[in-house]
């Protein structure tokens, strides 16, 4: 292997000090690119010798790494040397802020790389979902995040990421007694969940809507997230075992609030209250380009199925009524 591309880089990304990279630096990394491209081995070597750079430095070859994987590089190749990266630097950045002092030379010098590395590892873990799920069951790795997201955008973005979740999930509309399988990806919280799911149903239910493009190209991360709001057509509520009658879903909560049957989260849809909560798009972000939330329709049931269903939940033929869960 030719290692002249990758020798060049490193010497490079030492004397990196932060901020644009000048001719120099841009030559050496379109000759790495350029090498990687043709002997994809080249990137687990560059990975090896990210601890041993300068935080800027460190950042900056993490950050192409994080490319290199998004168009197509094999995410084992680097990704547990910058998610190894990561967790050394954000106990450092975190205890600079916990203890309410002026942060070290050392913690400001990681804080400021921080973003670069911390794109980086979002690329790597939206393809790496065993780390992601055994990084967010991590209680000391989420708290530092939440105590530190309103500093760094670094800690916000891979907050989300392991916040989001994935699931099969069993619509029911009331009025009309039809039933849908559906599935969505990448998702935080309940409100953006409802946008998508009144994007996939639109006007083919009764009491849908044409979904307003604007505010759905940014619930599914296509365009970047502008101010805006958007409004329930229907009720959102689910059953649980505790209560009696049907339980409106917090839009603020977590998606994993939803009640399951039978191992599926299930939603109930009924017409709207008078009055009922907007929400702001502020709940589609952090939005993640690598990891963009989305809600599929997968099946439309049968009405004996959907009646299957309805009777599962308890509730009843007449939709003013449900029996105690």
């Amino acid at each position: 292997m030719n290692d002249a591309a990758l020798t060049d880089l490193l010497a490079a990304c030492r004397t990196y000090a932060g901020g644009r990279v000048d001719t120099r630096f841009n030559a050496a990394a379109q000759a790495f690119y350029a090498s990687a491209n043709a002997q994809p081995k080249i990137a687990a070597r560059a990975a090896r010798e990210l601890g041993s750079l300068p935080p800027p430095g460190a950042a900056v070859l993490a950050n192409m790494l994080g490319t290199i994987v998004e168009k197509g590089g094999s995410v084992e190749r680097s990704g547990p040397a910058v998610w190894e990266l990561y967790q050394a630097w954000l106990p450092q950045i975190h205890r600079g802020f916990s203890g309410r002092k002026e942060l070290s030379p050392r913690q400001r010098q990681l804080l400021e790389a921080f973003q670069l590395l911390s794109q980086s590892a979002v690329s790597h873990l939206s393809a790496m979902p065993q780390e992601r799920a055994l990084a967010a069951s991590n209680k000391t790795l989420m708290a530092q995040l939440s105590e530190l997201q309103d500093y760094t955008p670094g800690a916000a973005w891979v907050r989300q990421m392991l916040l989001s979740r994935s699931d099969a999930l069993l619509v029911l509309h009331l009025p009309s007694r039809q039933g849908f399988r559906l599935r969505y990806e990448n998702i935080v919280n309940g409100f953006h969940l409802f946008t998508l799911i009144q994007a996939v149903f639109g006007e083919t239910l009764p009491g849908g809507r044409v979904p307003n493009k604007f505010i759905v190209d940014m619930a599914r991360c296509i365009t970047v997230a502008e101010e805006g709001n958007d409004e329930p057509w229907w009720r959102y509520e689910t059953v649980q075992a505790n209560e009696r009658g049907l339980v409106e879903i917090s839009g603020e909560a977590s998606v994993e609030t939803i009640s399951r049957i039978d191992g599926r989260q299930v939603i109930l849809l009924s017409p709207p209250v008078e009055g009922a909560a907007l929400w702001d798009t502020s709940f589609f972000t952090p939005q993640l380009f690598a990891m963009p939330a989305s809600v599929v329709l997968e099946e439309t049931l049968t009405a004996s199925e959907a009646e299957e269903w309805f009777a599962k939940t308890g509730v009843t033929t007449d939709v003013q009524r449900v029996k105690k869960a």
